[in-house]
């Protein structure tokens, strides 16, 4: 058989800096985490009328009519003064329902609704303690205006339905918003939208909220030229969107989902677009300025900018397909996902956070920089960057690899792995740690390109598996691998590799430990499996060519 001289990799273990290697505290903060018991009233959830008690309100084009001491009409202006239960019903051109009263708490049951606000807001809420707003079932409700928004008062009223107290839409009916010159809908508090199945088409922003946004089982539709979702407060407490069991199509020219606070998502079905519009200057999917939490759904997300981005991030049990020309996942600080199953189908960097640790789940993504950097920051890279804009340098000379440092780091990232199954392909580095790479468990394979002063690995202090197995194949010119507390590593520059050439290994009894094929040309293969014990001798074929070597 023919054979060929393949270099043992002398001296790849990287020397340990002396620079800080304490283990950070990588548990994210949950406290302030939200349930469905806090967010949602039994009122908001459920739509009990009684009947007897109903006021009617008839729009008739051109006037309304209505015969209770509650509600002041004016010419085609409703003004509801008091608290009831108001069903409404029929069409009105150029009018508007008002709200306003003292710690009223009307109930608005839209039925077959038509108005068409003109300069006016077709549902304005002036002043009340809450108001309820119910699409009755098998009900088609559409509410729009047409030309710039002219204001009657001292607030800025600049959306279909504007809110300056707490909001709640509920029902089984189906509600159109359309605003060519405005938001869609405006909570000045707090804004709940429990079920109904609404569609919303905004110049600005479609869901726009000071407190909160907080959604239960609804169906949305958004087309928007600013962010589909935003809420934004100066309060930390406030500014939040809760999410459970939406069903969400976001077409945004602006950031999908935005919050100033938390972004909580549990079982969610959201699908997402955000591109680069005239109005904006971020253009994310779902970015939180606090901690994003996804619990279990399904999210599909295609984005200028980053698909997934918050200050610390918790994403579990999620099925995700993620496309973006910049991160995949960016968490500034604190990043830990639990399981599920994240197709990164296309990025600049897949997976990025300052602190990362992966426990479990399925993760697959393509880089064009690196696949997994553990950098954090507000990270602005990415969109078209070419190779070697990081902003955060490398560590210095190495053996193996290029001469002279490349820059500085703090070293005081992480990337913890405990578990999974985890595909990188990246033409940048496979995984590059600011600080320490620790392999705790899970099956992780890096394919990575042959060209320039990228690596498999990359870290700054120290590189370990301690549990799981790693494959990797890449370039040669900056070359770091692994050390073991447990099972053998097997380290090797094996030339210039095409992709698709079978890399076998077995031990001296013929029995075959690896079958793998890597889908980009290589130089380098660093193996570390539980079958391979340390000071044995094993056999790797790569093609028609083959050699003998002892694992470290």
């Amino acid at each position: 058989m023919k054979r060929i001289v393949v270099f043992l990799i002398l001296m790849l273990t990287f020397l340990l800096c002396s620079c800080n290697n304490e283990t950070p505290n990588n548990e994210i903060n949950t406290d302030f985490a939200k349930t469905d018991e806090e967010m949602f009233t039994n009122k908001d959830l459920t739509n009990d009328i009684e009947e007897a008690s109903i006021i009617e309100i008839r729009l008739l084009g051109d006037s309304i009519l209505c015969d209770h001491q509650g509600v002041k009409i004016d010419g085609r202006c409703a003004t509801i003064k008091d608290s009831g239960i108001y069903l409404i019903s029929g069409n009105l051109e150029n009018g508007s329902l008002i709200v306003d009263g003292d710690n009223i708490k009307p109930h608005l049951i839209l039925s077959d609704v038509t108005i068409e606000g003109g300069t006016l807001a077709p549902i304005y809420i002036k002043s009340c303690n809450k108001t309820f707003i119910t699409l009755k079932e098998e009900t088609s409700n559409r509410l729009s205006t047409s030309g710039e928004f002219v204001q009657v008062d001292d607030n800025n009223v600049d959306s279909v339905i504007y809110a300056k107290d707490d909001v709640t839409i509920n029902g089984t009916g189906k509600l159109i918003v359309d605003s060519p010159n405005g938001h869609g809908i405006v909570a000045k508090d707090d804004l709940v939208i429990s079920s109904g199945n609404i569609e919303i088409n905004a110049l600005n922003h479609g869901i726009d909220a000071n407190n909160s946004v907080r959604l239960a089982t609804p169906k949305l539709s958004i087309v928007s030229g600013k962010d589909g979702i935003h809420t934004e407060n100066e309060d930390e407490n406030y500014g939040y969107i809760y999410m459970s069991q939406p069903i969400i199509e976001v077409i945004a020219q602006g950031d999908g989902v935005s919050a100033s606070g938390l972004i909580q998502i549990k079982n969610g079905k959201i699908k997402i677009n955000s591109t680069k519009g005239e109005l904006t200057d971020s253009y994310k999917g779902i970015k939180s300025g606090s901690t994003l939490i996804i619990e279990g759904g399904t999210l599909e997300i295609e984005s200028y900018d980053d698909c997934l981005h918050s200050v610390n991030m918790i994403i579990a049990t999620v099925e995700a397909t993620l496309e973006t020309m910049d991160d995949g996942l960016h968490a500034d600080e604190k990043m830990e996902i639990n399981g599920g199953k994240i197709e990164i189908i296309n990025s600049y960097e897949g997976i990025e956070g300052l602190n990362i640790t992966i426990n479990s789940g399925e993760i697959n993504l393509i880089a064009s920089d690196d696949g997994i950097n553990s950098a954090g920051g507000n990270d602005n890279s990415g969109f078209g960057g070419g190779f070697g804009n990081d902003n955060f340098g490398r560590p210095g000379s190495r053996p193996g690899g290029m001469g002279g440092g490349m820059g500085t780091t703090s070293s005081n990232g992480s990337i913890v792995i405990n578990g999974g199954t985890i595909y990188i392909q990246a033409s940048g580095d496979g995984i590059d740690s600011n600080g320490y790479l620790e392999i705790n468990g899970g099956i992780v394979t890096v394919c990575g390109p042959t060209r320039g002063d990228t690596a498999v690995l990359d870290y700054d202090t120290t590189g370990t598996i301690n549990g799981g197995s790693f494959v990797g194949t890449g370039s040669s010119m900056m070359a770091q691998t692994l050390t073991s507390t447990n099972h053998g590593i097997i380290s090797l520059s094996v030339g210039t590799r095409s992709s698709g050439e079978v890399i076998m290994i077995t031990d001296d009894s013929g029995n075959e430990l690896l079958n793998y094929t890597p889908q980009l040309d290589y130089a380098i293969f660093i193996v570390s499996i539980p079958e391979l014990v340390k000071g044995e001798s094993y056999t790797v074929r790569i093609g028609s060519s083959e050699g003998v070597f002892k694992a470290q």
